[in-house]
């Protein structure tokens, strides 16, 4: 029993974002039917990984044809939730938009997920991560050395755009518990990046000094919060913050004269030469060996691939072998009372349509008669 048992969800997102979302409900008990259309079978698979096809069912349906509505507005009928990822318009073009669906199911949350959101002079512009990160400011907050913006190699507007959903559809759900209506959510990925710009948006405003970027024009770290490599040709994360915590951290490094430098910009060059040179003295683990108090604010650069070594996530459920062997992420987060899980395996194209149609009350010979008129498709052929 998940905290969202009960709750029934139907998917009709692609790719990551809507997907990811929707694990996030599945993983906590909410029953999430994927649907897709048949012709997608091919390449379906191509562009989800394993995690955003856990605890769910899978579906084909072709929503273009009459059949395949009815089959559609039979779920909604039953649904708590639709989540749609189609850019702004397409969903009412196939006759499956939230008006279609509201005179259905009044009570229904409907969620749409895009890039630029549902209005706005750039709402029908494609664009993925690398775009909407752009436009955003993040990629200007992340630079090389030579001030070029760097490009994240995980999705980070996709997953913004995620965890923004099911906030979401959680707190519409929560007023549907006072008023007893559904209504309609509009997320966008960059709505959701800039939302995350708490801290850099108003200081890049009022030319303060944030983390990460002493001046609105620069990206030099503070020597308290920057990445230094070791002799070993790996790195440390180095984050002291609180001036308690710089202060502990020079005294046990020999420097107690930079304690009330931290964020001294004419010292900056000088602390950040001598940080360099005695960080590259020693190797990773012996700097780990030596800065192992809790209040010691550093941790490894690890690689993705080290972390089923890492035994604080191990312990803690974050990496899931995986039913192939594969690691991937666990289930977060953490309810002591209806903790989530994983329960099902991903899902493969198409291979609970004959299920869930049983379940709406299809005969076998129903089902056989849409297969061949190609309005569902079933994993057994």
């Amino acid at each position: 029993m998940g905290a969202l048992d009960g709750l029934r969800v139907l998917d009709l997102s692609r790719l990551l974002p809507g997907p990811f979302c929707t694990t996030l409900l599945a993983d906590h008990g909410a029953s999430v039917t994927v649907l897709e259309g048949p012709r997608f079978r091919n390449e379906s698979l191509l562009g989800t990984v394993q995690m955003t096809r856990r605890n769910k069912r899978h579906i084909a349906v072709d929503l273009s044809s009459d059949e395949g509505k009815e089959i559609f507005f039979k779920l909604v009928a039953e649904s708590d939730v639709v989540i749609e990822g189609y850019r702004p318009g397409v969903a009412e073009r196939l006759g499956v938009g939230y008006q279609s669906v509201r005179t259905r199911n009044p009570r229904i949350i409907y969620c749409s997920l895009s890039g630029y959101g549902q209005t706005g002079p750039l709402a029908q512009k494609a664009g993925h991560d690398l775009n909407l990160m752009a436009i955003t400011g993040i990629l200007d907050l992340m630079r090389d050395k030579d001030r070029f913006p760097i490009m994240p190699n995980f999705a980070v507007a996709g997953l913004a755009g995620s965890l923004y959903a099911a906030f979401g559809i959680l707190a519409a759900l929560a007023a549907r518990e006072r008023t007893g209506k559904g209504q309609y959510i509009d997320v966008s990925m960059t709505d959701s990046l800039i939302s995350m710009l708490a801290i850099p948006l108003p200081a890049s405003f009022l030319n303060q000094p944030f983390p990460g970027r002493p001046a609105v024009d620069s990206t030099e770290w503070f020597p308290c919060y920057r990445v230094y490599e070791t002799s070993d040709g790996k790195y440390l994360s180095v984050g002291p913050l609180e001036p308690h915590l710089w202060v502990d951290l020079c005294n046990k490094l020999g420097c107690p004269e930079y304690a009330k430098a931290q964020y001294d910009i004419s010292r900056r060059e000088e602390m950040e030469s001598y940080m360099e040179a005695l960080f590259g003295s020693r190797t990773l683990e012996e700097w780990l060996e030596e800065l192992n108090d809790p209040n010691d604010c550093v941790a490894p650069v690890n690689r993705v691939r080290d972390l089923p070594q890492e035994s604080h996530f191990m312990e803690r459920g974050m990496i899931h072998p995986g039913d192939d062997g594969v690691p991937q992420p666990g289930v977060t987060p953490k309810l002591s009372e209806t903790p989530g899980g994983i329960q099902r395996p991903p899902y493969s194209f198409g291979e609970h349509t004959r299920e869930v149609l049983q379940e709406l009350g299809y005969s076998d010979q129903d089902i056989d008669t849409l297969k061949e008129r190609l309005v569902v498709w079933c994993s057994e052929g």
